[in-house]
């Protein structure tokens, strides 16, 4: 396909120069290793966002670096499966790749996450680099679906877009192959009256895993998922970067 030539990670070390060079800048998607239900894969976060970023990268002349596949993930912790990484390590993990980046003369550096749980704290690193250094070419996207696509949901919304409806449809449309909707769980769980208040683990209130059904989900859902996304942020990233 013609977006898998933004990919970075394909290139030599004198076609990267070159082609970064030419470019608007390079995107580095923050993923994670997590528990998705019973029917969905470990990497679900860190594919949905390479592929998307993919998209954005051949629209807006960007180049896409190999995705960072862990991240942030306390909330499933306990789950077999979940790996997390504290928030300090995946802010210093980021800011060496920036800082290597920055002497590489990257015209911009745009993060974005696969994954909520890290988008917090690449906001936050964009914000310390800035005071640290002046760097102002550093961006963060998040990837936000629009209330008109996410109305063509067939299922009632979660308390959190996880292995539910959303997440399979992007996976349906995306990696297909790595989804057994058989396994698929019907999942809406109410969590404590205390969880605004006090840290309070999924696994304490959640059987599968999962936020939602995942029976619901079709492919058709997931490519406009995906479709508006790219266009609109796309644009976005043509406008101001």
């Amino acid at each position: 396909m013609e977006f898998q030539n933004a990919y970075a990670g394909h290139f030599t070390a004198p076609e990267f120069k070159e082609k970064m060079a030419r470019s608007r800048g390079v995107l580095l998607v923050c993923g994670s290793c997590e528990q998705h239900g019973h029917h969905l894969p470990l990497d679900t976060d860190t594919i949905i966002g390479f592929e998307i970023a993919l998209r954005i990268a051949a629209k807006t002349n960007l180049l896409v670096l190999p995705p960072i596949p862990y991240g942030q993930v306390w909330s499933a912790k306990g789950f077999p499966g979940t790996f997390s990484l504290s928030s300090g390590t995946l802010k210093l993990l980021l800011r060496e790749l920036i800082m290597s980046l920055e002497e590489q003369q990257a015209p911009n550096i745009l993060l974005m996450s696969g994954h909520n749980g890290n988008y917090p704290f690449l906001k936050e690193l964009a914000r310390e680099l800035l005071d640290e250094f002046g760097w102002n070419n550093i961006w963060h996207f998040p990837l936000a679906f629009s209330k008109e696509t996410l109305s063509l949901a067939r299922s009632q919304t979660p308390m959190a877009p996880h292995a539910g409806e959303l997440e399979t449809a992007l996976m349906l449309y995306l990696r297909p192959e790595l989804v057994d909707l058989s396994k698929a769980t019907c999942e809406f769980p109410k969590p404590p009256r205390d969880y605004p208040y006090r840290p309070i683990h999924w696994k304490e209130f959640v059987e599968t895993g999962s936020f939602g059904d995942g029976k619901a989900a079709t492919a058709e859902f997931g490519k406009a998922l995906v479709e508006d996304m790219v266009e609109r942020t796309a644009a976005l990233i043509r406008e101001l970067v």
